[in-house]
C-alpha cells in the first residue's frame, strides 16, 4: 500500500513537467523524451547476468502503441487545461477498463456496474460542461486518453494471465522503448509527410534537459512501484489509490501554476471518484466471494 500511495502520489510529477515544458516545447517531443528517458533507467533493472532477462515479444509493440497513444492525448490536452481538470476528467479510465473487461475479456457485468458507468460518465459531463466553453474540443483528450488507457490495461491484463512470470520491469523496459520507438518512427516521417506536431523546431535547454530527465526518472520509479505492489497485495485493494492522483494534480497545479480547480471540477471528480470506487469495491466482494466458494 505504501508503494502504490507513493507511486501514484508522484505520477502528476510528470504531468507537471510536461505542462512547464510544453509552453516552448511541442508536446510530442516532450512525450518521446519521457519513454527514451524511462527506458534508460529501466535498462540496468532490466539487465540480468546474460543480457536482458525478459525477450521483446511481438504484444510489447501493441502495449507500447497504446501507451503512446495515451500519453500523447494526456500531454496534448495539458497544453490547454488546467493540471487537476486533465487529470479528473482521465479518471474516468477504470469504468473504461471494466467495459473492455466485458467486452475484450469476456467478463460479466452486473447492471449496477453499468450504472456505475452512467454515473461517472456524468461526472465527467460536468466537468466538460463548462470546460467546452473555455477550451472547446480540448476538454475530451483527456477522454481519448482514458480510452487509449483502459486499452493498454486491458492488454496487459490479458497478457499477464497467460504469463504470470513475465519479468516486471523488463516488460516496462520492452513497452517504453516500443513506445520512444513509434514516437522516433513519426518524429522521422513527420518533416516529410507535413505533420507539424512531429516536426522539430526547438533544441532543449539544460534546465529542460534536467526537467525531461526527471520525467523519465519519475515513470521509471513509479511503475516499478506500481508493479512490485501488484505483486504484493491484491489489485482490489490498492486500484482506489489511484485517485490519489487527482489530490496530487490539484496540488501541484495549485503551486506551480497557481491554478485552483473550480466548483465543477471538484464535483465532477467527486462523482466520478464515487462510481470509480463502487465498482473497486465490487471487484473486492467478488473476489472475496470466490476465496469463500473455493474454501
Amino acid at each position: 500500500m505504501a508503494m502504490m500511495i507513493f507511486a501514484v502520489m508522484t505520477i502528476p510529477l510528470i504531468d507537471t513537467i510536461a505542462k512547464w515544458l510544453s509552453t516552448v516545447m511541442a508536446f510530442t517531443a516532450v512525450a518521446f523524451a519521457r519513454f527514451v528517458f524511462q527506458s534508460l533507467f529501466l535498462l540496468p533493472a532490466a539487465l540480468g547476468p546474460w543480457g536482458l532477462r525478459s525477450p521483446f515479444r511481438a504484444v510489447y509493440l501493441v502495449l507500447g502503441a497504446l501507451i503512446a497513444t495515451a500519453i500523447l492525448f494526456l500531454f496534448w490536452g495539458l497544453t490547454y487545461l488546467p493540471l487537476a481538470n486533465n487529470v479528473a476528467l482521465f479518471f474516468v479510465e477504470p469504468l473504461l477498463l471494466m467495459l473492455l473487461a466485458g467486452w475484450f475479456l469476456g467478463e460479466r457485468i452486473p447492471w449496477r456496474l453499468w450504472a456505475a458507468v452512467g454515473v461517472g460518465l456524468a461526472g465527467a459531463l460536468v466537468i466538460i460542461r463548462p470546460n467546452w466553453a473555455l477550451y472547446g474540443a480540448a476538454s475530451l483528450l483527456p477522454l481519448a486518453s482514458a480510452a487509449a488507457y483502459a486499452g493498454y490495461l486491458a492488454v496487459t491484463r490479458a497478457f499477464t494471465q497467460r504469463h504470470a512470470a513475465e519479468d516486471a520491469v523488463g516488460m516496462q523496459f520492452w513497452i517504453g522503448l516500443s513506445a520512444a520507438g513509434l514516437f522516433g518512427l513519426s518524429f522521422l516521417l513527420g518533416p516529410l509527410f507535413g505533420w507539424e506536431a512531429f516536426t522539430l523546431h526547438y533544441w532543449p535547454t539544460g534546465r529542460q534537459w534536467a526537467g525531461l530527465m526527471a520525467a523519465g526518472a519519475v515513470a521509471a520509479l513509479a511503475h516499478v512501484l506500481i508493479s512490485m505492489a501488484f505483486r504484493r497485495a491484491p489489485a482490489s485493494t490498492l486500484a482506489s489509490f489511484q485517485y490519489l492522483e487527482i489530490l496530487s494534480a490539484s496540488l501541484l497545479g495549485w503551486w506551480v501554476f497557481n491554478e485552483i480547480p473550480d466548483r465543477f471540477t471538484i464535483l465532477g471528480a467527486l462523482i466520478i471518484m464515487g462510481a470509480g470506487l463502487y465498482v473497486f469495491r465490487h471487484e473486492q466482494r467478488t473476489a472475496e466471494d470466490s476465496v469463500t466458494l473455493a474454501n
